[in-house]
Parts: C-alpha cells; sequence; structure tokens
C-alpha cells in the first residue's frame, strides 16, 4: 500500500481500465529540490528539479469508435476535432464529408448535428471546433471563412466573419466560456515577399500575436507574443515551388483557458511555461530541469522515408533538409488546457516510448504525470472533460478512430481551483 503522505496529491480512478503504474511521489511544490520565489513585480516561479516526479500513471482506452467497414456512421475519413459534453455524449467533426456526428457516451450514433451545404447549420470545409457552456458547438468554417455557433442538436444560433483568415491543416483557435474566439497569428512588415522564393532554405522573422474577438460586442485586441525565426526548404518544379519545413525546429505554444482571462505560453526548446494574463502580465513561470532527446540517425531516415516516398525527386530533396535537421529535439510538444483549468504538458519522448503528459495547476504546483496507453494523432490535440480523455488514433492502415479513456483522479483540484 502507499503512504498517504506519499499518495496524497495522486488517486486513481475506480476503473478496470486503469493500470497504476506506481504510487506517485510527493508532487506538491514542497517536494525536495522544488523552490517557488515571487519576483518584485508579482511573477511566481516554481522550479522543478525534474518531472516526472514519482511514477506516471498509465491510462488505457475505455472505448474505440471507427469502423474499417462501410458503416455510414462510424466510419471517419479526415477527422479534425472532437468535443465531449457533460452528459458523455461525443461529437467528432469530419472534414472530408463535411458532418459534425454525436455517439451517446457508448459509441453509439445518435445524430448528425451539421452537415454540408450552404443553409443554417450547414457547413463546407470546417477544419475544428468547440463546445461552449455544454450546449453550442462553434465550428471554424475556412471554406466559408465564418464562425458557425449550432447548438447540440444542430439549430443554429450564431454566425460571423472570421476576424483572421488564415488556414492549416488543422484550426489553431479556440472559444471560450464567454464566446471570444482567440486565435494566434503572425505579422511580417515585408509586405511583397520574393516570388518565388530562391531554392534552399529561406529564412525570415514575424511577429507572433495572440488576437482576440468579442463577437457580441465587435470589440477586438491582440497581446503581442515576440518575434519569430520561420524556416522552410524551397524546391520549384514544374513552374511551381514547394516548401518543406525542418523537422524538430523552434515553435511556440499556446493554450487559452476556457474563462479567456488567461493563456499558457512556452518554447518548445525548453522547459519554461508561463501563465500571462488578457493584458500580458506573467502570472507563473514552471520551470523543470528536463534534458532534451538526442535526434538520431534513424530520425533522420524515417524522415526520408516518410517524405520521399517513390519519387527519387523528393528524396533528394528530403535527404537534403534531413542534412538540416537540429541534433536535438524539442522538450515540449504542446500545451493543453482541461475543463478545471489544469495545464496537460505534452512532453517529446524517445522513439517507441508512449506519449507523457505532466499535469500542473494554474497556480504551478505539480499534480502527478500521465502515461497514456495509446499515440494520439499528431495533428489533433487531446480533449480533457469530465475526467475523460479524448483522442484520434489511426491503427496500421492509416485508419481513423476516436478512443476515450479514464484519467486519474487529480486530488486537491477542486480545491486550488478556488485559490
Amino acid at each position: 500500500m502507499c503512504e498517504l503522505g506519499t499518495c496524497r496529491r495522486l488517486a486513481f480512478a475506480v476503473s478496470a481500465i486503469l493500470v497504476a503504474a506506481g504510487c506517485g511521489g510527493d508532487a506538491s511544490s514542497d517536494a525536495p529540490g522544488v523552490t517557488r520565489d515571487t519576483l518584485a513585480d508579482g511573477t511566481v516561479v516554481v522550479r522543478y528539479p525534474t518531472v516526472p516526479i514519482g511514477e506516471p500513471l498509465e491510462v488505457a482506452a475505455d472505448l474505440r469508435m471507427g469502423s474499417v467497414d462501410d458503416d455510414p456512421y462510424l466510419s471517419f475519413a479526415d477527422v479534425r476535432g472532437i468535443e465531449a459534453g457533460s452528459d458523455g455524449t461525443i461529437y467528432v467533426l469530419d472534414y472530408q464529408v463535411s458532418e459534425v456526428r454525436a455517439f451517446d457516451a457508448d459509441g453509439n450514433y445518435l445524430r448528425t448535428v451539421a452537415t454540408p451545404g450552404e443553409g443554417p447549420g450547414e457547413i463546407s470545409e470546417a477544419n475544428g471546433f468547440v463546445l461552449v457552456r455544454d450546449s453550442i458547438l462553434w465550428i471554424q468554417d475556412h471554406g466559408k471563412w465564418t464562425m458557425l455557433g449550432v447548438t447540440t442538436e444542430g439549430e443554429e444560433v450564431g454566425r460571423y466573419q472570421m476576424p483572421v483568415r488564415s488556414y492549416g491543416y488543422m484550426w489553431s483557435g479556440t472559444v471560450d466560456e464567454a464566446g471570444r474566439l482567440w486565435k494566434p497569428v503572425g505579422h511580417a512588415d515585408e509586405q511583397q515577399p520574393q516570388f518565388p522564393p530562391e531554392e534552399g532554405l529561406n529564412e525570415g522573422t514575424y511577429r507572433e500575436y495572440l488576437k482576440w474577438f468579442d463577437p457580441e460586442t465587435g470589440v477586438a485586441d491582440s497581446l503581442f507574443l515576440g518575434e519569430r525565426l520561420a524556416q522552410g526548404y524551397v524546391v520549384t518544379r514544374n513552374g511551381g515551388y514547394s516548401v518543406f519545413s525542418i523537422p524538430f525546429g523552434v515553435e511556440h505554444l499556446t493554450a487559452v483557458d476556457r474563462a479567456g482571462e488567461r493563456h499558457w505560453q512556452a518554447s518548445n526548446a525548453d522547459y519554461r511555461i508561463a501563465l500571462v494574463d488578457i493584458g500580458g502580465d506573467t502570472l507563473v513561470v514552471v520551470e523543470a530541469d528536463v534534458a532534451p532527446v538526442p535526434v538520431t540517425a534513424a530520425d533522420r531516415t524515417e524522415y526520408v522515408e516518410r517524405m520521399a516516398g517513390d519519387d527519387p525527386d523528393r528524396r533528394r530533396t528530403a535527404e537534403e533538409v534531413a542534412t538540416l535537421i537540429p541534433d536535438r529535439k524539442p522538450v515540449i510538444d504542446g500545451l493543453v488546457v482541461d475543463d478545471v483549468g489544469r495545464l496537460w504538458v505534452d512532453r517529446v519522448v524517445p522513439r517507441g516510448e508512449m506519449p507523457l503528459y505532466d499535469v500542473f495547476e494554474p497556480d504551478g504546483d505539480y499534480l502527478g504525470s500521465v502515461r497514456l496507453g495509446f499515440e494520439p494523432h499528431a495533428y489533433l490535440p487531446i480533449r480533457i472533460r469530465d475526467g475523460k480523455l479524448y483522442a484520434l488514433v489511426r491503427d496500421e492502415l492509416d485508419i481513423p478512430f476516436v478512443v476515450r479513456a479514464e484519467v486519474p483522479v487529480l486530488l486537491e483540484a477542486t480545491e486550488s481551483a478556488g485559490r
């Protein structure tokens, strides 16, 4: 049995799908080597000698939704969003068929919330959505440059034009509980970049902002996040050109909390994460001494094979890009804020290890670490809602499935939320 002092901040959900890897160590900021300092400007800096503290808690999926058959409801093609209500209803956005489908807590099909078209509540090229106040799904439809609000039954209740017109494979914005839209956006001073760009490595700088927009009042504002370096390897062919990103490069991460009054930000190169308020003031900084994972020869080879396929020209380009890959990987892969305001830090782990998340309270207290028993798809962040974790996975045939898992009950979460 675990001693009370050792396990006072971690407990296990009573479920057959949860496997305890061990009893986590004392995860509070009073653990040995942990310091908490308040700077002159009021910023609280919490430093950890390492994380995880104690053994991570392992979780496995208790629900797997998808089909290799031609099931019209359970066959997914290109999932770009997963959400869940407090009653366990699961919502899945499929980009390819332009549908949002609802399923009950057992994975049974309930209804189609949004369908393709130009009428009320209909979508064209939606690549992200957020469930707000357990009642409205705000869907980002870049085909119409529109934010569309529908009830969980599919009735349209709101619509407005996107204030930031940018496109990525996955929508990188969110909507807070007050209905405000948040979206990172970059701005470069160079108004007319060279076209086409020169072949080879291209570098440039831009300024990044976190922009927010309130559709109720029409008020928009932005918060400066810093100056960034952009890199890409350009190849021209047949009158056009392609840009290859450099793997394992430095990126900057943001995660807005559900209330919209604060957000976390970090560079993926270091384990240093800051909680910043809507006015730009830093409230909390979490630091940990975490060594980066080295880039191996196998990593470079895997990149070349994945990018090249059977095209000899792409293989030559991929081999050139592989020489530009840094010697070490980033430390952090992503930031996710759950529905009670806790921060989940997606760690970069060595090849072959399962995903690892460190969990913190907004005040910087470390609650524990969670090791997943499945591999979420890289482009779709996990969702944590009402003690459940939702993710997109793909099987060996690249067929998408939606999975759900119980997560450990992190003690004192409700207590610290009121601090």
